[in-house]
């Protein structure tokens, strides 16, 4: 999240002061299974225009790391061969 603000802020010419995210993960037991949601609480410093926070603020939310995770996810583990 703090790449991607990084890089559209230095393609836009946004000069930043701070670009600092804390996530934080909950995990919920369901009948369907388990759900984890992720809060996050995003501070990009002082001295930006309303328009430049929005910029700033919606490439956080469309980062490729919410991408992935957006979905449904699955695991598959696989030994390697004794070669």
């Amino acid at each position: 999240m703090v790449l991607t603000m990084a890089a559209v802020a230095a393609s836009k010419g946004i000069p930043v002061d701070r670009l600092e995210v804390q996530v934080e993960a909950m995990t919920d037991v369901t009948e369907g299974g388990q759900r984890t949601r992720f809060s996050s609480t995003i501070d990009l410093g002082r001295g930006l225009t309303d328009r430049e926070t929005r910029i700033l603020f919606n490439s956080a939310r469309q980062c490729e790391v919410h991408k992935l995770l957006g979905g449904r996810i699955e695991f598959e583990e696989k030994l390697a061969g004794n070669s």
